[in-house]
């Protein structure tokens, strides 16, 4: 379900990144890495690697393993997370976050919340108990995720490489009412955002 907020902020679940959600996905991206965030880029994206990274993405929302968080302020991206469902059999109670990022320009106004709100809400709809991630060790992101409740359960020191230097990574997990409980602490009705 995609709802309207205030002050033209529209919030949706898996647009057509194929239009003008895609071209702002990859300024969201871009900007980001430009601002020193780790999503896995060393580089803003070259127009190829734009168009492979949304074509891919699009594939995953389309075969239903991923569902795609996207927020649009005043017409700005200003916020994606992208939830990678797992597919096998005995651990379907398990989603991956991946890809969560806010435009520098809408940090600290609230966004993280307002995702965090929006992902229990679609994990309870589709049956998801846990969510669990992957970050590296010191960075800004992995501040983010322990500040909301997110624990490490283990640690590979040689995660991710960038200019040379290795960079450790930790995989992290939070039951989603954990999280429920931590982002919100007031009960909310099913349907309902809280921010």
């Amino acid at each position: 379900m995609n709802k309207r907020l205030e002050n033209q902020e529209q919030l949706l679940w898996n647009p057509n990144f194929s239009g003008p959600e895609g071209q702002g996905l990859i300024s969201l991206i871009n900007s980001t890495v430009a601002d020193g965030g780790t999503l896995g880029f060393a580089q803003p994206l070259s127009p190829p690697q734009a168009q492979a990274f949304l074509m891919q993405l699009q594939e995953k929302i389309q075969a239903g393993n991923s569902h795609a968080l996207y927020l649009a302020i005043q017409g700005q991206p200003a916020m994606f997370v992208m939830m990678n469902l797992n597919t096998m059999p005995n651990c379907t109670h398990t989603a991956e976050l991946a890809k969560g990022v806010v435009a520098p320009s809408f940090r600290g106004q609230g966004l993280v919340k307002l995702a965090f709100n929006a992902l229990v809400e679609r994990a309870r709809q589709l049956g998801i108990e846990q969510f669990v991630l992957d970050v590296r060790e010191g960075s800004r992101a992995h501040a983010l995720w322990q500040r909301f409740g997110f624990t490490t359960w283990g640690v590979l020191p040689d995660y991710a490489r960038v200019d040379g230097k290795v960079y450790a990574g930790h995989y992290m997990a939070q039951s989603v009412e954990s999280l429920a409980a931590l982002v919100n602490p007031t009960p909310t009705t099913p349907g309902e955002l809280s921010c």
